[in-house]
């Protein structure tokens, strides 16, 4: 127990920006939930440095083994873990890994806890090379219901679960075929951003495509809005075990990787 809380306490000191800037070549990895196996397939074929976009845990058996390789990975400067929607106690509840936690590890509450607080330091977004946006969810609107800025990401408060309408957004939206925004699904408080949506939001930034995670794909990749939204999927377990999994490589675009036969990929004929 000593060990992980310390480990978490030193990605609370690692991580000091909520949307830090990068540059140079990352792999990407898409969800995870708990799937050790291909997380280790990705950290054994493909190099560092890592961008991980959230949902590490909850669904899959082995969340917690999974949550600390990247955390160790984050601490040694090898990679920057995104928060997903699943880094979230109410999440965790619901989702399996606080009774995986209470499995494994000794005073799980306390130690749960420092999850909590480590999960409300982790990035909401990262840019990289100035031209990809990636997030685990999709773009924030604010209350006019035009796109948040990466700044307003960066002055978001209330964390925990997040509160903050911004931050859960950044977590929780999905693209739509629609041309502005629609109720999402997924219920109250997040929404379907559409072609207008993404394209001010890049004019907004400079930037040219935005990579996320959260929405299963079979085929493990989609792209949206006449391919400035890309979506990756990496986990195979649980309901997620029909998946063909990818990764991608983040330079000035974002090229998809099958990692099964680790050729690339076109997903532009997938959509969501």
């Amino acid at each position: 127990m000593e060990a992980l809380t310390d480990l978490l306490s030193k990605v609370r000191e690692k991580s000091t920006a909520l949307v830090p800037r990068l540059e140079g070549v990352y792999t990407a990895v898409g969800d995870l939930h708990g799937d050790l196996k291909t997380l280790e397939l990705v950290l054994k074929e493909w190099p560092p440095p890592y961008l991980f976009l959230g949902d590490y845990v909850d669904r899959g058996s082995w969340g917690l083994e999974v949550i600390t390789q990247v955390f160790q990975l984050t601490v040694e400067g090898k990679a920057v873990a995104l928060r997903g929607n699943h880094e979230s106690p109410l999440m965790n509840i619901d989702g399996g890994f606080l009774d995986e936690l209470c499995r494994k590890v000794a005073n799980c509450g306390a130690v749960f806890r420092e999850f909590e607080k480590t999960y409300a330091r982790l990035p909401l977004a990262a840019v990289v090379n100035q031209r990809v946006v990636a997030i685990h969810g999709g773009v924030p609107l604010r209350d006019d219901m035009t796109p948040a800025a990466l700044s307003d990401l960066e002055k978001a408060e209330e964390l925990r679960i997040p509160e903050d309408p911004i931050a859960f957004q950044a977590l929780w939206n999905d693209p739509c075929l629609c041309d502005d925004y629609q109720p999402s699904p997924r219920g109250w408080g997040a929404w379907l951003f559409g072609r207008r949506v993404t394209h001010a939001f890049h004019r907004q930034h400079k930037t040219q495509i935005l990579l996320r995670g959260h929405t299963y794909l079979p085929s493990g990749c989609a792209t949206h809005h006449d391919g400035a939204v890309v979506t990756i999927f990496t986990s195979t377990v649980g309901p997620y075990r029909k998946t063909k999994p990818k990764i991608a490589l983040v330079k000035s675009g974002v090229e998809v990787v099958d990692l099964t036969t680790r050729e690339f990929v076109n997903c532009s004929n997938t959509h969501l």
